[in-house]
């Protein structure tokens, strides 16, 4: 409940056009900033839009949409604009790579494909629901989770729709969120708004298995990227209990009680989770809870791992560094403002974090 308290604030607060943004103040030893952006568009009147996208870096680019409608790639060591094009639809979801393209859709339904390098066109299609998620390659194919509980498989090179999955969720109350499909072989899985998480086949979308995993009667989208780890899948509900199934036939095999809010990654053989009470929890496969802290009062909303440290991002507009040994907080940094939670991915390389907040700036540190 705590995890729903605190996104319903989020939104009031972000609904009044009269707060402001202050650039952080603090010096940080470990979150070196490089360069800072304002995709920010300007208000004309009603909610201030929040950003739910994410940044993604390929050979030294960063390419970030806008709810401006704009998609820029950026220099990854100066910022400097290479490429930009307006879409004339705000964009939600991430970038993928395809090849030597960048494939990513916008609210009013239409899919992009462009070279990563030029930003020339290959071409464009309309799919007719929001494209709020990145799209998935596989086998020459790409896999669209579009909003409305549907998912679209095209051919990439040509953008021919191959097949279509409506799932029809009945009416409920849902944070309208989609997970980023797991494909395992010939199975693509996946969670539903409904509470279930199923398999397609990658060939014809064809429901293969599904299983019910939240009970609750609101806030039930399985929402969690589904990962493979230690030959189970675990995703989750920020509502529910998170959960680990077999595969092949959906069957739970585990039940971890944590609410968990960001999603889950997986480092050698542990787990690392964000919870909604503002914990980060390194959890064996089996299921042991081996370190856990409490680093915040707010949910904890994205993690990761960077320069040899778990990174967290939560609801109180800060990013943290933690030691992995300790699980001490060594440095933290204030994206700006109290309500600048990430809802998206903590995107690093090699040397390099990119951040996307809810205030619609683009983050990266060096």
């Amino acid at each position: 409940m705590k995890f729903f308290v605190s996104l319903f604030c989020l939104f009031l607060i972000t609904s009044c056009g009269s707060i402001e943004f202050s650039a952080p103040q603090k010096k940080s030893d470990f979150f070196r900033l490089a360069w800072i952006k304002n995709l920010d568009p300007e208000y004309v009147s009603g909610n201030l839009p929040i950003g739910f996208g994410a940044p993604r870096i390929f050979k030294d680019m960063v390419f970030m949409g806008s709810p401006k409608g704009t998609m820029g790639a950026y220099d990854l060591e100066s910022g400097r604009i290479l490429w930009s094009h307006d879409e004339k639809t705000p964009l939600g979801g991430a970038v993928e790579f395809f090849k030597d393209h960048i494939a990513y859709g916008g609210l009013n339904g239409r899919l992009f494909v462009r070279h990563y390098l030029t930003g020339k066109l290959k071409y464009a299609i309309d799919l007719g629901a929001p494209i709020e998620s990145a799209p998935h390659f596989q086998n020459d194919r790409m896999l669209i989770y579009l909003r409305g509980h549907q998912l679209v498989n095209l051919d990439a090179e040509t953008g021919k729709i191959l097949w279509v999955y409506k799932r029809a969720v009945p009416v409920t109350t849902t944070l309208q969120r989609t997970t980023k499909p797991l494909i395992l072989g010939d199975k693509i899985i996946v969670g539903f708004a409904d509470g279930f998480v199923g398999a397609l086949s990658e060939q014809e979308g064809l429901l293969l298995w599904e299983t019910k995993i939240v009970e609750q009667a609101k806030f039930i989208d399985v929402d969690l990227n589904p990962i493979l780890a230690g030959g189970v899948v675990v995703t989750g509900s920020p509502s529910g209990d998170l959960k680990a199934l077999n595969p092949e036939s959906g069957a739970i095999s585990k039940s971890f009680h944590f609410n968990v809010q960001a999603h889950p990654v997986l480092k050698g053989e542990q787990l690392i989770l964000g919870t909604v009470e503002g914990e980060v929890i390194l959890l064996s496969l089996s299921g042991e809870v081996l370190k856990r802290t409490k680093i915040s009062d707010q949910p904890v909303s994205a993690v990761s791992w960077w320069k040899n440290n778990l990174i967290a991002a939560s609801f109180d507009g800060k990013l943290r560094s933690i030691d992995p040994l300790s699980l001490k907080v060594i440095d933290e940094f204030a994206l700006g403002h109290e309500y600048s939670a990430v809802f998206s991915d903590l995107v690093v390389n090699d040397d390099y974090l990119a951040v996307y907040s809810s205030r619609n700036r683009l983050y990266l540190f060096y």
